[in-house]
């Protein structure tokens, strides 16, 4: 029996089967888009249409179905409490990232060097001679021990 050099599983076959395919959708995907974009503006405006006015920066619920003043106020009242939490945990990160950083940092800082330059190394060295201290109470300095 002689083969036909065009059958089924010829892969020249099944190569233009694929590109015919793909050339009807991708025409197909063309010619539809004018009808898809016209469809999509009018979707648009017809919702903008349906909202309610609005005159201040308020949220406006609109009722729909059977939905309760109660449970429109409740649902408020869950998004304002989310904002809420929001805010204070960006708050609370902000501080743990200040106080990660600051304990980083703090054993890099030579105090030795400070205490050469201004000549105080403790408290008592900068009270010790306070002109608007109490005038019946002396302070006698202690001895220096650097000389």
């Amino acid at each position: 029996m002689k083969k036909d050099s065009v059958s089924a599983g010829d892969p020249v076959n099944v190569i233009s089967k694929i590109a015919s395919s793909v050339a009807r959708n991708t025409v197909k995907f063309f010619r539809n888009i004018p009808s898809r974009v016209e469809n999509y503006v009018k979707r648009k405006i017809t919702d903008y249409k349906r909202k309610p006015k609005r005159d201040d920066v308020n949220k406006v619920y609109v009722l729909v179905g059977y939905t309760t003043k109660r449970h429109i106020e409740s649902k408020y009242n869950a998004e304002r409490s989310l904002i809420i939490l929001n805010r204070g945990l960006l708050i609370i990160i902000f501080f743990l990232l200040l106080f990660i950083s600051i304990n980083a940092i703090i054993p890099y800082i030579r105090t030795d060097q400070y205490e050469e330059m201004f000549g105080i190394s403790t408290v008592d060295d900068i009270t010790r001679n306070d002109p608007f201290g109490n005038p019946g109470t002396t302070v006698t300095p202690s001895p220096d021990p650097n000389s």
